[in-house]
């Protein structure tokens, strides 16, 4: 992806550089963000331009990143190709999105480690989304909080299977059930590794859920789905989740995971710093209804909805743009307060946020512009703009 020199966006709204800046401009130069300033452009920063965006009162903000995604436009990354992923990275820089984790399910042994070499030898020549690491949800899971994923690939974690995949160097978020007593060495040796650890497809105990947060974990995978719900004797995962500070929150704001009530009690008990909007979308995101395939499982999709013929949720068909839209209606909060729960919380999940999650000098110049229905105009990542509907 070769940055294109030198690109003004102005008479823009801007999120993310700070103070929100209601009339400014922002200026690109390579692949990084090279100044930031309100009103019109100085003289000194037009000189240095090469190409003009004209946002005409949109709103500038950082570009979304995806914690979690399994796939797109029907492929996923387990079993897809290296181009069928390249695919995938235009589908999401089409909604928004900057940055993704490519994130694995329970799979089996040579089937995850397949995937993570397709992976690797994908990132750098993606022509949207950049792939920034890889999320291993499972196969370290709870049987009894599976959902869609495999029960016959959900295993206890280890070393052996386990520290090959952190060699690799592309692991950024592990998912796992922390109340498996045979998972728990993998918190403080992802920790050792700057590996972040979510409680994921798990029924541990409020009680469980302290330890797990003493190991090491500061995140729960999709908050309220596949996990120990929220009771007044036992609040389980989710009275977790909501009550302790160190835990942040991924979210799936679909309107069919959550209910929107329940939304915006999550950004009341977290603050929106706290929330993590993510996708979990399928292969089947951004194909016509039918039926799929998820790890050989038949998965239908009507409705908005991706479910197993029991009617178990199979992951998502959301995309980032329509999450944050539909998280700005539930928590009728404003943009200036909740931007950060589509990107620099994510950056911040895995230490990336020293570059990623701010439009700010010497950022990467990952930028997404939004008209005032929060839809999608331009996309620029990495100082290339790879989406423009205008």
């Amino acid at each position: 992806m070769i940055a294109q020199p030198n690109t003004l966006f102005y008479n823009a709204k801007i999120l993310g550089a700070g103070e929100s800046i209601e009339n400014g401009w922002c200026l690109t130069n390579g692949n990084l963000i090279h100044a930031v300033g309100s009103g019109d452009p100085l003289q000194s920063v037009e000189q240095q331009t090469t190409t003009y965006i004209d946002c005409r009162g949109g709103t500038l903000l950082p570009g979304f990143i995806d914690l979690h995604t399994h796939g797109a436009v029907g492929a996923d990354f387990v079993f897809g190709s290296a181009e069928e992923m390249r695919k995938m990275s235009t589908f999401f820089a089409n909604h928004g999105v900057t940055g993704i984790l490519a994130s694995t399910y329970a799979a089996s042994q040579p089937e995850i480690t397949s995937a993570i070499e397709i992976i690797r030898g994908v990132m750098g020549s993606e022509p949207g989304a950049r792939i920034l690491g890889i999320h291993l949800e499972g196969p370290w899971l709870n049987p009894l909080k599976a959902g869609a994923q495999s029960m016959g690939n959900i295993r206890a974690a280890t070393p052996e299977e386990a520290l090959p995949y952190f060699d690799s160097g592309l692991i950024r978020l592990v998912a796992l059930a922390p109340e498996i007593i045979e998972n728990q060495w993998m918190i403080p040796a992802c920790n050792s590794r700057n590996i972040t650890v979510s409680a994921g497809h798990t029924a541990a105990t409020y009680a469980e859920m302290l330890v797990a947060v003493q190991l090491g974990i500061t995140q729960v995978t999709h908050c309220f789905n596949a996990m120990s719900p929220l009771h007044h004797r036992e609040p389980g995962v989710v009275g977790a989740a909501l009550s302790l500070q160190e835990l942040h929150c991924e979210l799936i704001a679909d309107n069919i995971h959550v209910h929107p009530a329940i939304m915006d009690i999550l950004v009341k008990a977290k603050t929106p710093q706290g929330v993590i909007l993510i996708t979990d979308s399928i292969s089947a995101v951004g194909m016509p209804e039918g039926v799929y395939s998820l790890e050989g499982q038949q998965v239908t999709l009507a409705d908005g909805a991706a479910r197993l013929a029991d009617g178990t949720l199979a992951g998502s068909t959301l995309t980032m743009d329509a999450a944050l839209r539909n998280f700005s209606v539930a928590t009728r909060l404003p943009l200036e307060e909740i931007w950060m729960c589509s990107s620099l919380n994510a950056a911040q999940a895995v230490h990336m946020d020293d570059h990623k999650g701010r439009i700010l000098p010497n950022y990467d110049a990952d930028l997404v512009l939004l008209d005032t229905n929060l839809h999608v105009h331009i996309t620029m990542v990495e100082g290339q703009v790879c989406f423009d509907a205008r």
